[in-house]
């Protein structure tokens, strides 16, 4: 038993407490809590897992969905296009960009080709077209020489009445058409047999109000007598931010006009037409008379050369005869 001592204590001695085991902060604190001796190394985060709502999505998916994603989170970042290095410029809610904005395209609201811009402005415009009357005054029978005075007027067709009431007068008739009015309008008045003055000092073009009436009136005076035609053309116009023009629609409306001569002028007319033909008569008694004269004088001359012929001839007969005394 005492041979055995020795041996029995130096196994306790190797045989001590076993080393309590370390935490590995970076694998235990994900799954556990913070251990007790965490107060005295000092605290450490929690590491979350990622939240699937707003996790990246997968960069080999090139969807378009995909790459809009990518956008929202990568703001103002340049999206190559699938072909190469070319960037895709971004398109706005204000519209294409402005490069796009001024190049040529075919704009349906006028029929011609015109910058994307003006089309937009011209296809809000139209829109804004109204259905709308014309009321034109001419008179049935014009005299030469002698001037009038002729109203247009053009309003929407809810104001047809008021519309009349601007060109009626006593006398006149009216002459009425159906048309598209807008804000901007234009109207023009022309004839072969006619002098023609827009009056006031508004162009033919003109901007209109928000009733939409307008008023033009004209100084015609007649040059040709006989069956006369007046052409009124009036159009509704879209107007680009340079101030040029384009017609949506026009209206035309020609006008027979029967064109006298007074009876003054008649007078007056004959007086000279007698005047003419006495004047044509006096330079043909003129022309006559220097013929006659000329034609008189020749004849004198003629005979005043057959005379001196003639004694000549007698002269030189008695020279010839002998014995015969000279005269």
């Amino acid at each position: 038993m005492i041979l055995l001592l020795p041996f029995l204590l130096a196994s306790s001695h190797c045989a001590g407490p076993a080393p309590a085991p370390t935490a590995n902060p970076s694998t235990d604190s994900a799954t556990m809590g913070p251990d007790e001796g965490a107060e005295t190394a000092g605290p450490h985060p929690p590491v979350t897992a990622p939240d699937p709502a707003t996790a990246l999505p997968d960069p080999t998916d090139t969807s378009e969905n995909t790459m809009a994603e990518i956008d929202d989170v990568i703001v103002g970042a340049p999206r190559p296009s699938s072909g190469g290095g070319a960037v895709r410029v971004p398109i706005t809610a204000a519209g294409p960009p402005a490069a796009s904005r001024d190049e040529p395209v075919s704009c349906d609201a006028i029929d011609d080709d015109v910058s994307a811009a003006d089309c937009a402005e011209f296809t809000r415009q139209k829109a804004r077209l109204r259905p709308g009357m014309l009321a034109f005054d001419p008179p049935a029978k014009m005299t030469v020489g002698v001037t009038y005075d002729l109203t247009l007027s053009i309003g929407k067709a809810a104001d047809a009445e008021d519309v009349r009431a601007d060109v009626r007068r006593e006398g006149r008739r009216i002459e009425e058409r159906s048309l598209q009015v807008g804000a901007f309008m234009t109207a023009n008045l022309t004839g072969t047999a006619f002098t023609i003055k827009l009056q006031g000092d508004q162009p033919a073009e003109r901007k209109l109000g928000a009733d939409r009436r307008e008023i033009w009136q004209w100084q015609v005076t007649p040059s040709r007598a006989g069956q006369q035609r007046l052409l009124l053309k009036v159009s509704a116009d879209a107007v680009a931010a340079d101030g040029r023009r384009h017609r949506f629609a026009l209206a035309n409306r020609p006008v027979d006009v029967l064109v006298e001569v007074s009876a003054a002028q008649r007078r007056e007319d004959r007086t000279k037409g007698i005047e003419d033909s006495l004047g044509r008569g006096a330079r043909v008694m003129s022309a006559l008379e220097k013929w006659l004269i000329g034609l008189a004088a020749l004849l004198a001359a003629a005979g005043g050369a057959w005379l001196a012929l003639r004694k000549f001839g007698r002269g030189k007969e008695a020279s010839d005869e002998p014995g015969k005394p000279q005269p």
